[in-house]
């Protein structure tokens, strides 16, 4: 591999345009991308509180360096904006003099009196100052602006230095600034700005001066810099291709991990390493969690999916240093296989059952016990959705169960916390459980983040249902609930996996009913107020779901309250056929129809309807209308064919118009009037089982 690679991009350039550069201490990987961000989006708002506009604006990130190259406008804008002050009867005396309220709002803003105008406003007359600021030129403010940029931003962790006040993320060794290919000085708690930056750490220490923006990417890289991850990005992954390819392998793909690579180096050089296939039996997971999760080694696979005894390693060095790199990644990465092989090893030694005993004496909680009785709790609304849902494999359920959480304290997942489940599913079918077991305690977890995948079976999906919920209905019995962006722990995602299987498998369950189950294996004497309080937190992720899937606001509304106590998967559907009853033709007539009957409708209970009331055709043929189309919906309705339960309902379109255009429902009569109330509120009782149609709109 040849030493940093050129790339086609010319460098970005253009008149007018602005470098920034703070270097520090190597800052950890984990914080750049949100650093970039903010970067960006602060300096953004900056200038435009400057007024000054920009064509564009980049920002970068290495370990050593964050940095902006923006084109920005020579002059800032002109302003001009309208004060309002005092009322004029109260800025004038009756000679037209001016008081001391008029002259102190036109001292206070930069005015004359003499410049002060009256306007309307309301009905009332009012001064107003007009306050016009021309455009100053960018150099003059670019002092003020970028010290206030550098202040702006914020991190997980920031820290002082020396006998200084101000926090950083890292100390700051030295910060570059240059527009138009000029200098621009300013200060910051002793450190002074100026055009010199400096080069790779080792490979080219000594600082160098930037003389102007075009030369700027090119000297960095001459000095072993490579400024922007995404380029960083392509050329490991370029390089570890090639590598992989030399052993007839490929790389397994992790996006996440070079990403975070690409933040730990400005010079990236990726090395081809090897150890004993004696360590291929071992699990694949756990091989792979060594070399990421200690070392940030990719892992090479062959065209079957399998791991090789390979791996690619990323240094921040040059290509003649790449044996000493690659002996040392391997004889790291051997002394880290045989501590995991020396866990597993172990754990294989003691049975998943016999693990019980060691949850008791790990606390889960201080107020919820020990993992030993979140796993009785895990049980207990597990064997509830078993014999619901799945009473043939309850067994199975149970010991699933039972056994989620024996994982937790073996050796493995001790050191790697991010293999719980996964190793579970290993240690279960070494001690002899079937499959069905073993694979519910991998899924358990899933899905562990937005966009995951769900479990697969039967069994993974009820062990991770009732974790979430275990979780869920704790929490909020203890107070611990989310609030803003605060969710310690992670309740609103658990909430979205929850929401995603019942959706995804269709199970004949309602949440209301599974959060009772849950709250039910706690010590609790409010249940009915959690369980309020945990619907509506469900509701409040639900309508975001849906509308991110494009259906609409109104739809949305019509369907909401029918989450409490309906399985989710036919609350979508009945969201679909709202969406498709929406197109046809007789949407807006029906719609017009029902609200007549929802704008009359009683709220109360009502006594039956009497036909021998009926004083009028148009009623009697309501109720006979409606009495023959009512079995036919409550038919479709237990089918699941929402769609075809609003078109049936529909024909009642006519009869119910014809009704209101000639039948005055608030008769003198008590007896009739009351009797017509019946019907119309039979006819919204029998829509409302459908969706709520009164919030369509």
């Amino acid at each position: 591999m040849t030493e940093m690679q050129k790339t086609d991009e010319k460098p970005y350039v253009a008149d007018n345009m602005l470098i920034l550069e703070i270097g520090t201490e190597e800052i950890p990987a984990r914080f750049l991308p949100d650093a970039i961000t903010k970067l960006k989006e602060n300096a953004a708002k900056i200038l435009s509180d400057y007024r000054l506009s920009f064509k564009s604006l980049k920002t970068y990130a290495t370990p050593r360096r964050l940095a902006l190259i923006s084109e920005i406008d020579a002059l800032q804008e002109a302003s001009e904006k309208e004060i309002w002050g005092p009322p004029v009867n109260a800025a004038f005396d009756r000679n037209g003099k001016p008081t001391k309220a008029a002259e102190a709002f036109a001292k206070t803003h930069g005015v004359n009196i003499e410049e002060l105008v009256r306007k309307e406003k309301g009905k009332g007359t009012y001064v107003v100052a007009v306050v016009k600021e021309s455009a100053q030129e960018t150099e003059s403010l670019l002092h003020e602006i970028l010290p206030k940029i550098i202040i702006s931003l914020n991190f997980p962790k920031s820290m002082r230095w020396g006998n200084g006040s101000f926090k950083f993320v890292r100390p700051i060794h030295w910060i570059m600034s240059i527009f138009n290919n000029k200098k621009i000085a300013f200060e910051i708690d002793g450190i002074k700005s100026s055009n010199m930056t400096r080069g790779h750490r080792f490979l080219s220490p000594a600082a160098f001066e930037i003389k102007d923006c075009k030369t700027y990417l090119n000297l960095l890289r001459n000095n072993f810099v490579m400024l922007d991850d995404e380029e960083r990005k392509k050329m490991i992954m370029d390089a570890a291709n090639k590598l992989s390819s030399s052993v007839d392998a490929s790389v397994v793909e992790d996006p996440e991990l070079l990403q975070h690579v690409s933040f730990l180096v400005e010079h990236p050089m990726p090395v081809l390493g090897a150890f004993s296939p004696d360590y291929l039996p071992l699990p694949k997971e756990l091989l792979i969690t060594v070399m990421r999760g200690h070392q940030k080694y990719f892992a090479l696979k062959d065209s079957q999916g399998r791991l090789k005894n390979y791996f690619i390693a990323v240094s921040n060095t040059r290509q003649d240093n790449a044996e000493t790199v690659r002996k040392g990644a391997e004889k790291v990465i051997k002394a880290r296989f045989e501590d995991a092989k020396f866990y597993y090893e172990e754990d294989k030694k003691i049975n998943l059952n016999d693990r019980l005993d060691g949850l008791k004496k790990v606390i889960y909680h201080e107020r919820l016990g020990s993992l030993y009785d979140k796993s009785l709790r895990i049980v207990s609304i597990a064997n509830y959705i078993a014999d619901r849902c799945f009473p043939e494999k309850r067994v199975d359920i149970h010991t699933a169960a039972l056994l989620s959480k024996t994982d937790l304290v073996s050796g493995v997942v001790r050191e790697f916390p991010e293999l719980q489940g996964i190793m579970g599913n290993y240690y279960a079918m070494h001690n002899g459980y079937n499959q069905k077991i073993s694979k519910a305690l991998k899924e358990q977890y899933l899905p562990a983040h937005s966009g995951d995948r769900l479990p697969e079976s039967d069994s993974g999906s009820v062990l991770s249902l009732s974790d979430k919920l275990d979780n869920i209905a704790s929490f909020f019995m203890l107070g611990l609930k989310p609030t803003g962006a605060e969710d310690p722990f992670a309740l609103r995602r658990q909430a979205i996996g929850i929401i995603s299987i019942l959706m995804e498998k269709r199970y004949n369950l309602n949440i209301s009913e599974l959060v009772t189950a849950a709250l039910q294996t706690l010590n609790i004497d409010n249940i009915r107020e959690v369980l309020e309080d945990i619907m509506r937190f469900f509701e409040q992720r639900i309508e975001p779901l849906f509308l991110s899937a494009a259906y609409s606001q109104d739809s949305i509304a019509a369907i909401i309250d029918f989450i409490k106590d309906r399985p989710l998967c036919t609350v979508l559907d009945r969201l679909d056929a709202i969406q498709k009853f929406k197109e046809d033709s007789d949407y807006e007539p029906f719609l017009l129809a029902i609200k007549r009957i929802n704008n009359i409708a009683p709220k109360n209970d009502v006594p039956p309807t009497n036909s021998d009331l009926f004083v009028q055709e148009e009623e009697t043929i309501l109720y006979k209308e409606t009495e023959s189309v009512a079995p036919q919906i409550y038919s479709l309705l237990n089918a699941e064919k929402y769609y075809e339960a609003i078109k049936a309902l529909t024909t009642l379109t006519e009869p119910i118009n014809k009704f209101f255009d000639t039948v005055l429902v608030m008769d003198k009569s008590e007896e009739i009037k009351q009797n017509r109330l019946s019907l119309i509120k039979n006819i919204q009782t029998l829509s409302q089982q459908i969706v709520n149609f009164s919030r369509l709109g």
